[in-house]
């Protein structure tokens, strides 16, 4: 790849804090992926100083390509590449004015905005400036899901009835700030989400209700959901919990068969005769197809490479399904607060008013 000028802005935990986890498949961070795909991070931004310094001495970088704020980087470079691995709240701003400075290209995390209002103004600014913005839903990079997905389309359990799909995790622990977007369906529930389109296609209706284990008003504790694709697929979801583990599955029914994946786990059923009750048939663990075992990050950044080559490629995560993953977690808030009235999908950005979902005044 020739030389690009890279940016990584946030230089905590996804940014490459994470890479010290001694259990975690490597790469796992934005800087992990870049090297591992041969990119070179050449600027660096984040607000904590000593965090700054930390990540400039690993990766090599002088004291002049380090900035303290995304508007001081700005006004002395103009990176081709910025990743954008920062709070929620701050991903519409930074992401705006990378495109205005000439970005050719934008990985941001998940989830892309915390709203559908400046979702839309962050994509018309990349519109406008002709920025592609790549979302780090990054399961889409996984080939464990790559391989569900084929099996899936292959008709390998038959047809698709039903999923049950979870992201279990601990009560809500913030302070219930709009610009965060909401709780752990989203921040958590954007790539449970994001999958089942991916695995499933377009969302068409939603109905939804949330709990607070202790407290009246805020973000929720615990979401569940209930999805309908356009293909007539029923998909229940659940996200939080106040659970003591954390969990990220699906389990796919099909006709002939179901398929289990979570985080580091993937199973395979298939129906064969029953060997407990004459003239039935039972589901049977089969061998999981063989799959290449490569990281997510890796994948993706190799993929950035050839974005950059050549701006008419396909992205597997693009800025339309951030904002579609987007859509239906607030769609499923706005079911909660008209007691689960159905929704279709889409819904009217100016619908969602999460101070009055949320009970926050």
């Amino acid at each position: 790849m020739n030389h690009i000028n890279v940016a990584l802005i946030g230089c905590g935990r996804i940014g490459f804090l994470l890479e010290n986890d001694p259990l975690r498949n490597k790469p796992c961070t934005h800087y992990g992926g870049c090297l591992s795909a041969g990119i070179s991070i050449t600027h660096a931004v984040d607000i904590n100083e000593a965090r700054l310094h930390h990540f400039a001495s690993l990766a090599g970088l002088s004291s002049s390509t380090i900035f303290r704020s995304h508007t001081d980087l700005f006004r002395q470079a103009a990176p081709e590449m910025v990743i954008v691995a920062t709070w929620t709240e701050s991903h519409h701003e930074i992401g705006i004015a990378a495109a205005k400075n000439g970005a050719r290209l934008i990985v941001m995390e998940k989830p892309i905005a915390p709203s559908l209002i400046k979702t839309r103004e962050l994509l018309r600014a990349c519109k406008d400036s002709g920025t592609i913005l790549l979302v780090n839903h990054e399961r889409r990079y996984d080939n464990r899901y790559k391989k569900v997905k084929s099996l899936i389309e292959s008709g390998a359990i038959g047809e698709i009835r039903t999923v049950h799909a979870s992201v279990l995790t601990g009560e809500y622990r913030g302070n219930s700030r709009i610009d965060e977007g909401g709780g752990p369906l989203l921040h958590d529930g954007t790539h449970l989400v994001d999958i089942i389109r991916f695995f499933f296609g377009e969302i068409t209706c939603v109905s939804g209700e949330i709990t607070r284990y202790t407290r009246k008003s805020g973000f929720e504790d615990r979401a569940a959901a209930w999805l309908k694709t356009d293909t007539g697929i029923d998909i229940f979801l659940e996200a939080g919990g106040k659970r003591n583990y954390f969990t990220f599955e699906l389990v796919i029914w099909g006709s002939e068969g179901k398929i289990v994946i979570g985080n580091g786990y993937e199973k395979l059923y298939k129906n064969e005769k029953s060997g407990f009750y004459k003239g039935f048939r039972d589901l049977r663990e089969r061998a999981f197809p063989r799959y290449k075992k490569t990281s997510c990050f890796s994948n993706l950044y190799e993929e950035t490479k050839r974005l950059i080559k050549n701006t008419e490629l396909p992205v597997t995560s693009s800025s339309l399904d951030g904002y579609k993953a987007l859509e239906i977690i607030h769609a499923i808030y706005l079911s909660a607060h008209k007691n689960g009235q159905k929704i279709n999908l889409p819904v009217s950005p100016s619908s969602i008013r999460l101070n009055k979902i949320f009970d926050l005044g």
